[in-house]
């Protein structure tokens, strides 16, 4: 099996991990509306795209506020959870800007 493999597997369970860590344990109420939809690993960061379902009575800098008093909870959560080596960074980005950036 390749890195590469290896890769989009690992991602792939930091999606799910990560948006049920969302969904069942942060206890902030602005995230209950946030879904992961991708997780992008370089190197010792992942980056992690998300959505909110629409609509939202929180405004985007709420979010992202919200996202990162969570992000140290999260992290530890997912290195518990998969007992990885290196939990990597989370770098949290919302959906819109990926497509954005595949317009580009």
């Amino acid at each position: 099996m390749g890195n590469s493999e290896r890769g989009a597997r690992l991602e792939s369970v930091l999606r799910e991990e990560i948006d049920s860590i969302l969904r069942c344990e942060v206890r902030d109420p602005v995230l209950a509306s946030v879904g992961v939809t991708r997780v992008e690993l370089q190197g010792a960061r992942a980056r992690v795209w998300f959505v909110t379902d629409e609509p939202t009575d929180w405004d985007p800098d709420e979010v992202d506020a919200a996202l990162d008093r969570a992000r140290g909870f999260i992290r530890s959560r997912v290195a518990e959870a998969l007992s990885l080596k290196k939990t990597p960074e989370l770098v949290f980005r919302k959906e819109h800007e990926f497509l954005a950036m595949e317009d580009v």
